[in-house]
């Protein structure tokens, strides 16, 4: 859908041109008017325009004017001269570079219904010119070693892809990896030689470790770099399809390729150290299943760096080396993985929700999960979440929840992950249950404000404009809500009352047309005339002439 401005110092033209056409049949979204140059440059400042129609004989500003302006600022906005005949010919001249669309005053509203289709055909054709395939292919090119940094991030953060949907990520990125795959991560850190230097400078180097790492690896395995939250650098790493075939061949592949990983590992540290003048300390995990295990093996590595390597530099570990012992507890990712529970409830996804509440839950039951301390740290993390969420929406956590709130006050633990998930499920449907009632509240609100001062300002030149600025609330969703709500568009809906109300007026009294006119906030008889007529099918002097009612 496009946005249109109608530029004009003639209201009657900008008017009749804004109301007695059905912009919206056409694919017009939204019809912006102005009465001036300077004030149609306000309007493109402030909103998305896409196409204008503007006379050229305008004070201050005049239409070359305000076209060269817009023009310098969005080349992509498209426009149309309506104007006088005199007028067409010098704008033709002076401007035809950079208008394709021209109309003769008074043009008939199938002339400028047809011209605005050509401008829409046209933008159309430039965003598909400018998505095509190969300009696509292109950019994606270009961009993809930061795509595939980005997807390395949600992988080792936790994020969960439909196969189908990561299947296409790697094909996309042309990254030779699948489902079942065997694969380790490699966490390095940044030391000595490096920590002198601003974040520009350390951005190069961070290339040219990955750039190494590709040259290091490439003969044996493929890699997918990244960066992490903490500033490690993060390989994914898999043995090359046709190697792995050879080392099947041995009996002891398992330890060949556990031994080719670290001493390329090592001569990628060695690499760095010569070409680079700086150290490295790196963590390689055990061996893995594509994508599954790219977090934990990941938690792994970073939680091996800050046991073991600590303070020390040019360091080289596995996982297994991890000297910290009698850990058998086991972290609950699923409670961590992105999105939250809280950024969840943020976007008030309720199936969301509850797809991450059965994650949890699944994982604390299948793991074994359900001492009094992981239930506990499920209860308060899912409580933060809930009470972030209900402090969001301007409510009390404990006024929400009514009974469903003890857990808060008794601190009583929860004895089974079943029971921790019944009050997690009352929670959810307490939460997504106000919200949904406080939404529809908020919209009919809205309306209602809406509708008050339409009827309150009839008299007067309302426009879309000045209904958001008075209800504080943006033009667009003000208009989508409305539609939404009452299936009427706000343009139809004021239309409707003023006719109405002349009609109503036209029976009732012996008010001159005119002065009804005013009455119902239009300063041009001629111009009520025509739109009165197209709503009622007579002028308003056949109306009441018909009505018999005083004249």
């Amino acid at each position: 859908m496009y946005q249109l401005l109608i530029v004009d110092d003639e209201h009657l033209v900008v008017d009749s041109l804004a109301e007695t056409i059905n912009w919206e049949e056409i694919g017009i979204e939204q019809v912006y008017r102005a009465y001036s140059g300077k004030e149609a440059l306000q309007v493109i400042n402030t909103h998305v325009i896409d196409i204008v129609i503007t006379d050229i004989r305008m004070p201050e500003l005049s239409g070359l004017e305000l076209i060269e302006t817009i023009k310098e600022a969005n080349p992509r906005l498209k426009c149309i001269v309506h104007s006088g005949y005199a007028d067409f010919n010098y704008a033709k001249q002076a401007m035809s570079s950079q208008v394709t669309e021209y109309l003769i005053k008074p043009a008939s509203d199938e002339e400028i219904i047809q011209a605005v289709a050509r401008m829409k055909d046209v933008l159309t054709a430039e965003w598909t010119e400018l998505l095509t395939q190969k300009k696509v292919y292109a950019a994606l090119k270009e961009q993809a070693p930061l795509l595939r940094a980005n997807l390395l991030n949600d992988l080792i953060k936790g994020k969960r892809f439909g196969s189908e949907e990561l299947q296409s990520k790697l094909e996309m990125l042309h990254i030779p990896m699948q489902g079942d795959d065997s694969i380790a991560i490699a966490v390095l850190r940044l030391e000595d030689g490096f920590s002198k230097f601003d974040s520009s400078s350390l951005a190069l180097f961070e290339y040219a470790i990955f750039n190494i790492a590709e040259e290091t690896f490439g003969a044996h395995f493929d890699l997918v770099a990244g960066k992490d939250s903490y500033d490690y650098l993060v390989l994914l790493i898999k043995m090359k399809t046709s190697k792995a075939e050879k080392l099947a061949a041995y009996p002891d592949s398992e330890a060949q390729l556990s031994r080719l990983l670290e001493q390329t590992m090592l001569k990628l540290q060695e690499n760095v150290r010569t070409f680079l003048k700086g150290k490295i300390s790196v963590v390689i995990s055990s061996w893995g299943i594509f994508a599954n295990d790219i977090s934990s093996l990941y938690q792994a590595c970073v939680t091996t760096i800050r046991r073991s390597v600590g303070n020390d530099q040019d360091m080289f570990m596995t996982t297994g080396d991890n000297l910290t012992t009698g850990m058998a507890m086991r972290s609950i990712n699923s409670l961590y993985e992105t999105p939250t529970m809280m950024q969840i409830l943020d976007m008030g996804q309720r199936d969301m929700t509850l797809t991450k509440l059965e994650a949890i839950t699944s994982e604390l039951e299948s793991h074994g999960l359900d001492s009094h301390e992981q239930l506990t740290e499920v209860f308060f993390q899912l409580g933060a979440a809930f009470a972030y969420a209900a402090h969001k929406n301007g409510k009390l956590l404990e006024e929400l929840l009514g009974a469903a709130y003890e857990p808060f006050v008794s601190h009583k633990p929860f004895l089974s992950v079943k029971q921790l998930k019944e009050w997690a499920l009352q929670v959810i449907e307490l939460f997504y249950e106000d919200m949904n009632q406080s939404m529809a509240t908020a919209k009919n609100s809205s309306i209602q404000q809406i509708q008050r001062y339409i009827n309150a300002n009839l008299a007067e030149d309302v426009t879309l404009q000045k209904i958001a600025d008075h209800i504080h609330m943006h033009p667009v969703y003000l208009s989508k809500i409305f539609k939404t709500e009452t299936g009427e568009n706000i343009s139809e809906y004021i239309i409707r009352l003023k006719m109405e109300k002349a009609a109503y007026l036209l029976k009732q009294t012996d008010d001159r047309i005119y002065q009804i006119c005013s009455k119902i906030g239009y300063q041009n008889p001629p111009y009520f005339i025509k739109l009165f007529k197209k709503y009622f099918g007579m002028t308003p002097q056949e109306y009441r002439d018909a009505s018999g009612s005083i004249t």
